[in-house]
């Protein structure tokens, strides 16, 4: 039998412990999962035993309370952030070494108490689940900085099956985890194996200005190449709507989907729906400014917005290339900016005289013939993913309400389904 439980019989709520990104290390005493890292190679779980991405460490000399450490099992949940759509995510905290942790600036905590009524791999599914998000967003406060606070969380009442069906259908999901992961997995690697074979084409010369460039190589200013490089347009949100809007929180890793926008007040027509391979540059801000991402699908109405800068190639052959270009060269675009801190903007004309080499035809042509097919396979891996993410959203209340009778359902011919 199942049972109707309160968050705050069942859980403790703590905290995190706010350490400046300076005092991170590669190596040290304590792991720290700072709450920027969360969204840059997460989802679902930290495993720190085979992390999707490096873990930070700080010094045993800070300030950090008992409560701040996470312990095998803890979820890492997300109740403050600068976009409501970004609060509620949670991350269950895979240690079974017990290695010494600490939940970093606006994380909170969540600890299971009462693991004889809910295992915490089935919690961290459940509070990630669209209906628990909407019951969340009741009580988000702020305007600018959106927060819910953990006294509102504990007050929420869920329903929890019986022990034994908890432990199925975290199985069950924790299939459509897994092909998720090696997904995201095989993204990274071709991810890394492309931005290394670009930089082979081009470091050896700028590294060394005086160096002689093959044959038929060049140093160009971007405006050369670029058939149009222009800021996006300044929206207005509408909850109805077919056209979507980038902001300058989607350009984060390198590559853009659709469905990391917003809706937009529909319009009959703008030039400045991106297409294909459209470079984007954010280009105000602290601490975002001269991030790089590119569009590599074919998007039907979608548009960033004015904080961001977009340089689309005359000829497509340069596209990727400049792309990988710019992802490797963040920090030197960030440091064109103009303006005092707090109102740093780089503007449109510094974008245009940027220089870089350019390869000549066959050697940009090879490059092109091994780059497109595997940045076509990253983006069905990702859109995979996607299905895969509604699919569990699907999934989740009717495998929790018992709907679906998961004592019928064969992992091993679900498992071979997903690989």
């Amino acid at each position: 039998m199942g049972c109707k439980v309160v968050l705050g019989d069942i859980c403790s709520f703590s905290r995190g412990a706010s350490i400046p990104r300076a005092r991170m290390h590669d190596t040290g005493d304590y792991l720290y999962i700072h709450y920027g890292d969360l969204y840059k190679g997460f989802d679902l779980r930290i495993d720190v035993e085979s992390p999707s991405k490096p873990i930070p460490f700080i010094l045993r000399g800070e300030k950090v309370k008992e409560s701040q450490c996470l312990k095998d099992q803890d979820i890492v949940y997300v109740l403050t952030s600068e976009t409501v759509d970004d609060l509620g995510h949670a991350y269950l905290f895979n240690n079974p070494q017990n290695k010494l942790a600490v939940s970093g600036t606006e994380t909170t905590i969540v600890r299971v108490k009462r693991r004889d009524l809910v295992i915490p791999a089935y919690l961290n599914y459940l509070m990630s689940s669209p209906c628990f998000i909407g019951e969340l967003r009741r009580y988000v406060r702020g305007m600018k900085v959106f927060r819910v606070h953990p006294a509102d969380v504990s007050r929420i009442e869920i329903e929890l099956p019986h022990i034994e069906t908890q432990r199925k259908v975290v199985s069950i999901l924790d299939s459509i985890y897994t092909k998720q992961r090696i997904n995201t997995q095989l993204n990274g690697y071709l991810l890394e194996y492309l931005k290394t074979y670009a930089k082979t084409l081009y470091c050896e010369y700028e590294n060394d200005k005086n160096a002689i460039l093959p044959r038929n190589w060049r140093w160009a200013e971007i405006a050369e190449i670029a058939g149009m490089v222009c800021r996006g347009i300044a929206p207005k949100y509408s909850d109805v709507s077919d056209e979507v809007v980038l902001g300058q929180t989607c350009v984060r890793s390198n590559l853009i989907l659709v469905e990391n926008g917003r809706t937009h007040a529909p319009r009959k027509k703008t030039e400045k729906w991106l297409k294909k391979y459209d470079l984007l540059i954010n280009s105000t801000g602290v601490g975002s400014l001269g991030r790089t991402a590119q569009v590599w699908f074919e998007p039907k109405k979608l548009v960033a917005d004015s904080h961001i800068t977009i340089v689309r190639t005359a000829d497509p052959r340069y596209a990727l290339y400049l792309g990988f270009w710019a992802f490797k060269h963040e920090k030197h675009i960030e440091s064109l900016h103009t303006g005092s801190t707090g109102q740093t903007e780089l503007p449109r004309d510094y974008v245009k005289t940027m220089r870089l080499v350019l390869p000549d035809d066959k050697t940009l042509n090879r490059f092109n013939k091994i780059a497109v097919p595997m940045v076509e396979l990253i983006v069905a891996n990702q859109r995979e993913n996607k299905r895969l993410e509604e699919i569990r959203d699907r999934l989740l209340p009717k495998l929790m309400s018992g709907e679906i009778d998961v004592s019928k359902i064969d992992l091993m011919q679900l498992n071979s389904h997903l690989a």
